[in-house]
């Protein structure tokens, strides 16, 4: 149940997103941009964090207690939450100012 939960969790996150994303980025960021970053950041944190729980609470035995709701919830929250705050505070923060390369 937790994996279908946690792809339904995430599909409606990335599409409550973008109306958010354009209005959270930094103002030199476009807003395309900044969502299709936020979309990668997202998904590649939440994806490593998400895996890695799971592991962990397979490896502690705790796996039949994903199944209840409150539980299940309490995990994704784990796995999201943190991977959220790391994608807003990229698209927040202003673009590098490099020279482009010769």
């Amino acid at each position: 149940m937790t994996d279908l939960l946690a792809l339904a969790v995430w599909l409606i996150l990335l599409a409550l997103a973008y109306p958010w994303v354009r209005r959270a980025r930094h103002p030199e960021v476009a807003p395309l941009a900044a969502f299709l970053l936020f979309a990668t950041l997202f998904s590649v944190a939440a994806g490593t964090l998400y895996f890695a729980l799971l592991w962990l609470v397979q490896a502690m035995g705790w796996a039949p207690r994903l199944a209840s709701g409150p539980w299940a919830l309490a995990f994704l929250s784990l796995a999201f939450a943190p991977a959220f705050l790391l994608a807003r505070w990229i698209i927040r923060r202003p673009p590098l100012d490099r020279p482009p390369p010769k």
